[in-house]
């Protein structure tokens, strides 16, 4: 039975179709499994874990923009649709029957795949050392699915929700094996169990001289280690390993040297203008994949190809010197998607569908610096801080950021992280920040749209204020109906 692989799993994986959770597969779809090459071909096989599909991540905060300006200006594109107008005023109702949300399906797929290596792993031929390094890589791969999972699908973390429905965690490859749900805690216990096996990775972030954050390697255990305890507001572990990620490596991207335009045009009303994309809109997947900042190759990956900038979001930069602004913001972006509708800016990265997700060294400086400050080391903390902003902002303009209290460079610092990574780390922040020991950080997130119905924006009838503030249960986004019903009613849905 340990002999063979299910290939039908890697079709369905490839074409981004149903999660292992509820697929049956074909016995005429098996292939030997003897080496440990075929395992390590697996886990090296990118295209199965690069990519992070969260909507919830993109939509549900206030870096995107969703508002009347933009809905009447686009009347009846793409970008209006229900499921993006519903996720981002936060819907329960509708949204578990959204069947374009792909995230828990394909973050279980990767935790098969990790499954399925430590599966087979004790039966392959191979040394004890290159068995080792592949069972901490696929540790590391279950720890950052089920994180994302949790911090998608479950209520934040904290002594008051320990008992509140948590993931399914599967530790076989066995189709027979429950979905049920577990508690929260019993989910942040098998996290943290797979992220302690995964630290016993041995293996760097560059192997014979070649730079591959795309693998699992210690540097990217301890990197994930770091962004881990910091959600859970364990300060000095995630400062312990945040220093230890920064010391195995630590180079920044420089905006001031390393950035330039590519530019292209778009003819609108017979006029033809020219977009001003980053140098790095160009990249080739090898090229993202080797992005120098990364421990870990993780993109956020949008249908949409418009990552949309709120207004609040762009007021948080100061445009005349921050250089992410400057080349990640792109203005008349919206021109190439319709160039019937009105001007507005873009967010572009890597590619229009990309923005870097996994960590990186600027996360760990971000890390190291929120740390420093939560445990009264406020002052150290505005000096680390000041390591990235130099490679952020225009050398000719730059001027540190001065703090005066621990609180006000706690507030620093945490708006620099959401300027650094939007729609990336806001949702994922939102969440700890209203569950950890201050009350001065805590995020109540408010927008006025349209009312709606299952199929039908309103726009005949007065806006209404739609509201997620702390404490709502909605915080703790819907399982998709398509999961529930596999399942046969196993999988619990979430309770509003």
């Amino acid at each position: 039975m340990k002999r063979y692989i299910i290939i039908l799993i890697i079709s369905v994986l490839a074409f981004g179709c149903e999660s292992y959770l509820d697929e049956v597969p074909s016995k005429s779809s098996n292939l030997p499994l003897e080496t440990i090459e075929q395992l390590d071909a697996l886990l090296g096989n990118y295209y199965y874990f690069y990519q992070d599909k969260s909507r919830t991540a993109v939509l549900c905060t206030e870096d995107w923009e969703t508002s009347d300006e933009l809905y009447n200006g686009f009347h009846g594109s793409t970008f209006n649709s229900m499921e993006i107008i519903q996720n981002s005023t936060w819907d329960v109702e509708h949204t578990p029957y959204d069947g374009k949300s792909t995230l828990w399906g394909g973050e279980y797929n990767k935790i098969f795949y990790a499954n399925m290596v430590l599966y087979y792993l004790d039966d392959v031929s191979g040394s004890d050392e290159e068995k080792a390094e592949l069972r901490a890589e696929a540790n590391l791969i279950k720890a950052y699915s089920y994180w994302l999972l949790a911090n998608t699908f479950c209520l934040p973390y904290n002594d008051q929700n320990k008992n509140e429905l948590g993931l399914t965690l599967k530790s076989s490859v066995s189709f027979e094996e429950s979905t049920a749900r577990f508690t929260l805690e019993e989910t942040y216990v098998e996290i943290e169990s797979c992220l302690n096996e995964a630290l016993k990775a041995e293996n760097t972030i560059t192997e014979d001289g070649k730079f591959r954050p795309w693998r699992g390697s210690i540097s990217a255990a301890r990197a994930f280690a770091a962004r881990y305890y910091l959600s859970i507001g364990d300060y000095a572990k995630a400062l312990n390993y945040a220093n230890a990620a920064l010391n195995d490596y630590s180079e920044l991207f420089d905006y001031n040297t390393e950035m330039e335009f590519y530019e292209s045009s778009v003819v609108v009303n017979d006029q033809r203008i020219t977009i001003y994309y980053p140098e790095t809109y160009r990249n080739t997947t090898a090229d993202i994949l080797s992005h120098k900042e990364f421990y870990y190759s993780r993109v956020s990956y949008l249908a949409y190809k418009w990552y949309v900038p709120s207004r609040k979001l762009m007021d948080l930069y100061d445009q005349q010197s921050d250089l992410r602004y400057k080349y990640n913001f792109v203005e008349d972006y919206s021109y190439t998607l319709d160039n019937t509708g009105i001007s507005y800016p873009g967010v572009i990265h890597q590619g229009s569908y990309n923005i870097p997700s996994g960590p990186t060294t600027s996360e760990m400086i971000l890390v190291k610096a929120e740390a420093l400050a939560r445990t009264g080391n406020w002052q150290e903390a505005m000096n680390t801080l000041e390591q990235l902003r130099v490679k952020r902002i225009d050398a000719n303009a730059y001027l540190p950021l001065a703090a005066n209290s621990q609180e006000e460079a706690v507030k620093l610092i945490i708006k620099e992280r959401r300027i650094e990574r939007p729609f990336v780390f806001t949702w994922y922040d939102y969440r700890r920040y209203n569950n950890n020991e201050v009350t001065y950080d805590d995020v109540d997130l408010s927008r006025t749209f349209y009312p709606y119905n299952s199929s039908t924006v309103l726009d005949g009838e007065e806006q209404i204020e739609y509201k997620l503030e702390k404490g709502d249960r909605r915080w703790a986004r819907p399982i998709p109906n398509t999961e529930i019903e596999s399942s046969n009613g196993v999988i619990q849905q979430n309770t509003y």
